[in-house]
């Protein structure tokens, strides 16, 4: 949850630029800040300058895969709630998410309502409109 008289923070990490644009454009429209980042390096260096409430990643990325992202954010940030999201369906990748501090692995291609009630749950309101 975001801190008291702060806006909900998420930083949305993807390499492709299109879902990138995706997540910015509808968590924007639910009341969060957004800030994006095109893979895990990237999105360490947003990471130790920015405080964010909620992290969404892709997994397959250059540079910093989103295991090895989370796995970081959760040792140096324990407060900020991760969801990987992948291309993969496979069930060792989930739980290997899960075991790194993922909350959720959302696999592509998930709706939109689904991905604001998941926001919405991890912020503690009700699903977003």
């Amino acid at each position: 949850m975001g801190e008291e008289g702060r806006e909900f923070r998420v930083l949305a990490v993807d390499d492709d630029y299109l879902i990138r644009l995706l997540l910015a454009d509808v968590l924007t429209n639910a009341s969060c800040r957004v800030l994006t980042a095109s893979d895990g390096a990237e999105a360490v260096e947003i990471l130790e300058k920015e405080p964010v409430d909620l992290l969404i990643t892709d997994y397959d990325m250059p540079r910093m895969n989103g295991l090895e992202l989370i796995r970081w954010s959760k040792a140096r940030f324990p407060h900020v709630t991760a969801v990987m999201i992948t291309g993969q369906n496979c069930q060792a990748l989930a739980a290997e998410g899960r075991q790194f501090g993922a909350l959720r692995v959302l696999l592509k291609p998930f709706s939109v309502e689904h991905l604001l009630s998941l926001v919405g749950e991890i912020r503690g309101t009700a699903p977003i409109p």
